[in-house]
């Protein structure tokens, strides 16, 4: 047996891939790597750059990149703003060729750097942050995962007793070895009404509204809450330490399931005794005990004064002063005792592996994570919750480990190992000048991501210098780094850029900011460096799909990272005239913006505020054009929203919340500004002819499926008629014995008979319906509700306006021309809006001026139109309270509305009707209750 397990392992080596090896040198820690004048140096040799014979000529790249970040690379480690390097290959393989040279100086976690490599092209990477390039030293080295996995199992051995140590409990049911998995630490707040002092887990959910009047989600007072009394308790009062409130445990001996829980307030008494025994017991055994060994005794940002903010992170909320705060002591003793052990792995490659994997749940293991089944924190933030789920820190790190192995095998596939990693100032590079082929960056958005402050934890524990702040390109209130600062260290960075990179080559620059924020100053530096922007008219992108936490609670800020073509000129050619702004008043800009809004919205009407802003923000800056604005402002003076919930489901919307995120608003050019009619209608026949074509599509379908039981409906109804046939002449002709028997089959085949033709009937209707490509209303909603592009009005509305309700209540399209005729007659006339406004008037018992009110031909026009659009209610009110006078009619005519007033009368009984028996159902079951 020995003997096949090594034969199998040998066979496995045998198809087994080569691990590319990176350079020597390629990484230097946290200093500026000393190899890489010579890693430039080499590829200058092997592609001189010749400025006589050089025919690059590569136009701007044009399509903007919708992806995931579901993907196995991606999720190896988070990082501020992280692009997937899926999309940057594709900028990569349109601008370069293989063994060209690519640089990002702002390389965040190695996207840019990944990207290359994998297309074949060598690449430098730079950043400030050491966090940031030991991330993308690791995101870019190819390791053995078999090798990775037996040191990863050696570390697990030497750690492990100390881990069981740490998290040992018993469990409540069989009373044997357990393991805990999490703990539940809950912040304690004090009632107002009856002072009674309570961890927030306790409290009852409600709802209750903002000083706005919206609906909110809130906690209440659980003592309160027993007296009928509802008390809120407010997060934003003041805070008594938080205690441990849940435990999750592992039983070891057996038990099924293996995970339980139990609760501080544990209704089981046993299980409330193992709480206060064990689970509390093993943390009170802990913080009487001094951690042996070595974790960050950093103050957080550096900063020694207690009394002041230790940075733009910094909350009263989340007053921690030490890295050491974030964790509670128990996970502090395992992070350090891990990483202990890790650093004494002999080969750098799998100790720098194994530290990558432990540094990408570090965060995850702190005070910060959010109380779900789903381990995460708010990323981009220091925000500690109210309820905060503390796990078993080796359970993570293990389980992390086995999920990053997929990652790691996508990064075999790297093309060259070409690559260098420097930690240094991007504002004077080691690079010589017209050497690199392509940037693709991503720059620091001036206050929107303290990228220094995120990264500070990361790298005190992994033992980085943690003192280069006053380089970093930033806004920074606390450390006095204004937008002047920060646009004065960008010049410099970006004049870096343009030096080393070859005339006529591209610059690529990712950006997302806010419309009160930097974009202007971004193309002033670029047009001041000697770039040339591309004149691209639509907005380029990278849309993920998926939101950072400021970019779901932020209302002024893009959802999508926009992209910016840049271009070196080549020497003699003439640089396009940009046309930097300064004298041109605020009335004049706002002239553009307002145009831009109106032009893009007669295209493209009913998109959202951030699709709108792109496009702004785009065009302004490749005319060099761009300022500061209120966009907000200038948006509301030419568009108005459609606000339409977000759905769970078909049926129910999303709960309100905070930052309106349960609702999508959806604008559209006001009914004043010119265009905006014609562009309306465009989009509504667009979405109609969508509908219509689906009706079709899927009524085929239902015929289809509904083929078979028709079939055999017919079948089973011809059998049955036939045996109850031959049954009655059997009674007719039999002794007594016979003849009862023939009565009591036939008693029972006429009930399966009755049943088969009252489901033949359905059946009939519906099919019926189906060759008239006429559906229920659930259906087109189904959809309707995913499509982009809608018009302003309800589906409801729509459908009254293309389509005709049929008496089963379904909507089918026209069916002859005359029938489309009338519908597109009547929205030019925009009948609908008309009549409802009439009726609306007639409700609400307004005086209506003899101008307003309709003619006699016009008000059975309006009558017909409700029958046929299923307006029985309005039909009806118009009939008799309306001011119709039959008299002054022709006679077909007053025939014809006098029966349409009657369908509207027998439709709206129908419903009534319906309403009652579900009603009298409904009273029935209670009675049976």
């Amino acid at each position: 047996m020995a003997r096949k397990k090594n034969d199998t392992k040998n066979q496995k080596n045998l198809f087994k891939q080569d691990i590319p090896k990176m350079l020597e040198g390629y990484y230097s820690g946290d200093k500026p790597n000393p190899n890489l004048c010579v890693f430039i140096e080499a590829h200058i040799k092997e592609n001189p750059y010749d400025p006589q014979n050089d025919d690059y000529d590569v136009p701007a790249f044009d399509k903007p990149i919708e992806t995931t970040k579901a993907t196995a690379i991606y999720n190896m480690h988070t990082y501020w703003s992280k692009k997937p390097h899926d999309a940057i290959r594709q900028y990569i393989r349109h601008y370069t060729e293989p063994g060209d040279m690519v640089l990002d100086p702002f390389c965040g976690s190695g996207g840019t750097a990944l990207a290359a490599l994998m297309e074949g092209r060598k690449a430098i990477a730079i950043d400030r942050s050491p966090a940031a390039t030991f991330i993308t030293k690791n995101y870019c080295t190819p390791v053995d995962v078999d090798k990775l996995r037996e040191a990863f199992e050696e570390l697990e051995a030497e750690v492990r007793p100390e881990i069981d140590w740490l998290y040992e409990t018993r469990c409540d049911r069989c009373g044997g070895k357990a393991t805990t998995g999490y703990t539940v630490y809950s912040q304690i707040f004090q009632c107002p009404r009856c002072l009674e002092k309570i961890p927030l887990f306790d409290c009852v959910d409600a709802i209750g509204t903002t000083a706005k009047g919206k609906p909110k989600k809130i906690k209440t007072c659980p003592y309160c809450h027993e007296k009928g009394i509802v008390e809120e308790i407010s997060t934003r009062s003041e805070k008594f330490g938080a205690v441990p409130v849940l435990v999750s445990y592992i039983c070891e001996g057996g038990c099924k399931p293996k995970r339980d829980k139990r609760r501080h307030n544990d209704p089981d008494i046993k299980k409330r005794m193992y709480f206060e025994k064990y689970d509390l017991g093993k943390i009170r055994e802990i913080e009487k005990k001094d951690i042996p060994y070595w974790y960050p005794p950093h103050k957080m940002m550096n900063v020694e004064d207690d009394s002041i903010p230790w940075g733009d992170e910094w909350r009263l909320g989340r007053n921690f002063r030490s890295v050491k705060e974030l964790f509670t002591k128990r996970n502090l003793w395992a992070l350090s005792v891990i990483l202990s052990a890790i650093k004494t792995i002999i080969i750098p490659l799998q100790r720098d592996a194994i530290k990558f994997c432990w540094n990408s749940v570090l965060l995850n293991l702190s005070r910060m994570t959010t109380n779900r089944d789903r381990l995460g924190f708010l990323k981009g933030t220091y925000y500690l919750p109210q309820n905060c789920r503390c796990t078993n820190v080796w359970g993570t790190v293990a389980n992390k480990f086995r999920m990053m192995i997929s990652g790691w095998e996508a990064i075999h596939s790297i093309g060259t190992n070409a690559l260098n990693i420097s930690t240094e100032d991007v504002r004077s590079l080691n690079v010589k000048s017209n050497s690199i082929d392509y940037i693709f960056t991503d720059p620091p958005y001036a206050d929107k991501e303290q990228y220094g402050e995120l990264n500070f934890v990361w790298e005190a524990w992994l033992g980085f210098d943690t003192h280069w702040h006053d380089e970093e390109i930033i806004v920074n209130k606390m450390r006095d780094k204004t937008e002047a600062d920060w646009a004065n260290m960008m010049r410099q960075a970006m004049a870096e850029c343009y030096r080393v990179l070859k005339p006529g080559h591209w610059l690529s620059l990712c950006y997302h900011d806010t419309s009160e924020g930097t974009w202007a100053l971004v193309q002033d530096i670029m047009a001041e460096t000697g770039f040339i922007v591309d004149q691209e008219s639509e907005a380029l992108f990278i849309d993920t799909g998926q939101k950072s936490y400021n970019q779901k609670v932020a209302d002024k800020v893009n959802k999508r990272d926009l992209v910016i073509n840049f271009r070196k000129p080549k020497p003699g050619e003439a640089r396009h005239s940009v046309s930097i702004t300064g004298d041109e008043n605020a009335e004049t800009f706002s002239q553009k913006v307002l145009t831009i809004i109106r032009e893009y919205l007669n295209e493209h009407p009913g998109h959202t505020k951030d699709r709108i802003f792109d496009a702004v923000v785009s065009r302004l800056v490749r005319k060099g054009q761009m300022e500061a604005h209120d966009f907000d402002t200038l948006l509301v003076q030419v568009a108005e929203p459609v606000v339409e919930p977000r759905m769970k489901d078909l049926f129910t919307p999303e709960q309100p919340d905070l930052f309106d995120t349960h609702e999508i608003k959806r604008w559209y050019l006001k009914d004043t500004e010119e265009g905006a009619e014609e562009s309306d209608r465009a989009v509504a026949d667009a979405a109609a002819r969508k509908i219509e074509t689906f009706m079709k599509k899927q009524c085929k379908h239902e015929l289809k499926k509904s083929q078979l039981r028709w079939d055999q409906l017919k079948h089973k109804i011809k059998t049955l008629s036939a045996k109850l046939a031959e049954l009655k002449m059997l009674r007719n002709g039999a002794d007594e014995e016979k003849a009862k028997r023939a009565r009591q089959d036939r008693s029972r085949l006429k009930r399966e008979l009755a049943q088969l033709e009252k489901e033949h009937e359905k059946m009939r209707i519906e099919r019926s319906e189906w060759k008239k490509n006429a559906l229920h209303y659930t259906y087109i909603s189904e959809f309707y509700f995913p499509l982009q592009s809608k018009p302003r009005g309800k589906l409801a509305e729509l459908l009254e306006d293309y389509f005709y309700f049929t008496e089963q209540g379904n909507w089918r399209p026209p069916v002859i021309d005359e029938e489309r005729t009338e519908k597109q007659a009547r929205r030019a006339q925009a009948v609908r809006r008309r009549l409802q406004s009439y009726c609306r008037s007639l409700e609400s018992g307004d005086a209506i001026a003899n101008d307003q009110r309709p003619d006699n031909t016009t008000m059975a026009e309006w009558i017909r139109h409700c029958k046929r659009s299923g307006l029985y209610e309005q039909g009806k009110l118009l009939y008799e309270k309306g001011g119709l006078n039959l008299d002054n009619l022709a006679e077909e005519t007053m025939v014809n509305v006098e029966e349409d007033y009657q369908v509207c009368v027998r439709m709206l009984a129908r419903g009534e009707s319906s309403k009652s028996g579900k009603e009298k159902k409904r009273s029935r079951k209670k009675k049976l209750k």
